[in-house]
């Protein structure tokens, strides 16, 4: 009996493993295949279609206009939309960074445009000379490509009468309104606001209120200010964080730092935000992070190299003390208790650290399109005066890559390594949110560690789907994972004790999760593949796994 529930097991990691190097493969073929930039993706018409005229122009109102919109523009940060309301022509020379929306005319397409181009009542001409780095929808008319153009997303025509009469559009529009008005008045000031309150919640600190002081830059000085101070009344302590830049250059500027700080740490930022662990750990005594106190400074450089690309290197000396458990208050579940705090090892810390990444998402909370990579390493010497002896290494790499009107495939492989000992709060930790989810939280612990997920997203409202009741209103996510840590026996560096990793020894699992239209509520049922007679897990996210 035990023999065949072992072969089970193994049918199924082979099988998720089949199907994440056939999504790999696919995802690899759209990106590099010539023919995937340039053959049309158009939208099947429904019979009798073809014979269809254009609407009368007078249908084409305001409120069509924004119906279309609310369905077909991806958001993209910042977020730019021009518009017309007549015939236009982009020329060749010229572009547009971000959408482009004609209604009541028609559109000739020869320059690069950086969004989705949305043609209301009316025709588009697509010369050889076009570029554009979204969707290409034309409402109630017609689309003329010509070779050569290049379209990074889909093409698609599509009735008037897709859109719907506006009523269930309004509603959404109602629900979200305070939370739209909100987050635009935030990305119209981010930059003028000086001071903002900073407020979290967790079993160390309890309740933790303070100010924050974003980077202020002085053109003419070449310098800037920036900080945080606050106190957290479980922990009984002040926290603070202040640190100055000096640069020098315009678009290439090299920039100085130097911040002192004593606040509490965490590693686990890349598996739960501070915002959703804080509500998580006030209404539902959750705490899905683990802490240690960081008391020191640093000094850094910063180039500036390009928009997409973020480069620091440093020096920093910390203190590292442990911190225990120090509340067990929720507004609700208390009849359970939080966690214990992980032990975490003291000492003086010093060494270097490196930060690299690239980033050409199209937007950072919501991503549908781009890639992401980064990579994080420390070196610490006791011949630097630490009191220890490590160099650790992350790599995060991700791709979000549109592959259908509404479909999304994205993949997320992150890997992390390590030399010497590793202090126990900088070891990895896999399973539960946003690694293993079919898995309990931090079931596994390692200073080796490799994990790989892939999800594939389908918006409803932009499918068939759309007319199911309830089900329009929702993003059905299909997702699939596999890792594993463990710790080294060789620890003499850090490509060292990799040959421990087998097929057979991956945790894997998969699930279905669903989002509203926005994404910003997720509900996950995941399962994992080891163990037939596992329990579903339900977890509840207010952001995405990655």
């Amino acid at each position: 009996m035990q023999k065949s529930d072992t072969n089970g097991v193994q049918i199924k990691q082979a099988l998720l493993l089949i199907l994440l190097m056939m999504a790999l493969m696919l995802l690899l073929g759209i990106l590099f295949s010539h023919e995937a930039q340039s053959a049309p993706c158009a939208e099947t018409p429904a019979a009798g279609d073809s014979a269809r005229t254009q609407p009368d122009r007078g249908e084409c109102d305001d409120d069509l206009r924004r119906r279309a919109e609310r369905r077909f523009l991806r958001k993209i940060e910042p977020e730019i939309i021009v518009r017309y309301t007549q015939d236009y022509e982009l020329p060749e020379n010229e572009s547009h960074a971000g959408h482009l929306v004609v209604s009541g005319g028609n559109l000739i397409l020869a320059g690069k445009v950086g969004g989705t181009v949305l043609v209301v009542c009316g025709d588009i001409e697509v010369r050889p000379t076009a570029e554009i780095n979204g969707d290409v929808v034309c409402l109630g008319g017609r689309i003329d490509r010509a070779g050569g153009s290049r379209i990074a997303g889909d093409q698609v025509e599509a009735s008037p009468r897709s859109v719907g009469n506006g009523h269930s559009d309004r509603r959404r529009a109602e629900r979200g309104r305070n939370w739209r008005g909100w987050r635009d008045w935030q990305r119209r000031h981010r930059y003028t606001a000086s001071i903002k309150g900073r407020a979290h919640y967790n079993r160390v600190d309890g309740s933790f209120f303070g100010m924050e002081l974003p980077r202020l830059y002085d053109q003419e000085w070449g310098a800037g200010i920036f900080g945080f101070g606050g106190y957290g009344f479980a922990g009984k302590r002040w926290q603070y964080q202040i640190g100055g830049e000096f640069y020098a250059g315009g678009e290439t500027r090299m920039a100085l730092g130097l911040e002192a700080h004593d606040f509490t740490d965490t590693e686990d930022d890349w598996i739960i935000s501070q915002d959703e662990n804080s509500l998580a750990a006030f209404f539902l005594n959750e705490d899905f992070q683990d802490y240690y106190r960081r008391s020191g400074f640093s000094a850094y450089l910063n180039p500036n190299i390009q928009e997409i690309v973020d480069l620091k290197v440093g020096y920093r000396r910390d203190d590292l003390i442990a911190l225990n458990k120090e509340t067990e208050w929720a507004l609700f579940g208390r009849r359970k208790n939080y966690r214990a705090n992980p032990p975490a090892n003291e000492g003086d810390d010093l060494g270097f650290f490196a930060h690299f990444s690239i980033d050409t998402r199209n937007h950072r909370r919501r991503p549908d399109r781009g890639w992401w990579l980064q990579l994080e390493s420390n070196f610490s010497r006791p011949t630097w005066d630490s009191d220890f002896d490590y160099d650790r290494v992350i790599l995060d790499l991700r791709r979000y890559q549109p592959v259908g009107f509404g479909k999304n495939l994205d993949f997320r492989l992150r890997a992390g390594s390590s030399r010497g000992v590793l202090p126990a709060q900088f070891l990895f930790d896999l399973g539960g949110l946003s690694t293993l989810q079919g898995y309990r939280f931090k079931s596994f612990t390692g200073d080796r560690m490799l994990l790989g997920n892939f999800e594939y997203r389908l918006d409803a409202s932009r499918s068939r789907l759309s007319d199911i009741p309830l089900l329009g209103e929702l993003n059905l996510i299909f997702f699939g994972e596999a890792g594993m840590a463990w710790l080294a026996q060789d620890k003499s560096g850090v490509a060292e004790s990799f040959d421990y990793f087998r097929f057979d020894r991956l945790k894997t699992g998969a699930g279905l999760g669903l989002t509203d239209n926005e994404g910003h509520v997720r509900v996950n049922f995941a399962k994992r593949f080891d163990q037939s007679e596992a329990d579903w897990i339900v977890t509840f996210r207010l952001n995405r796994n990655f």
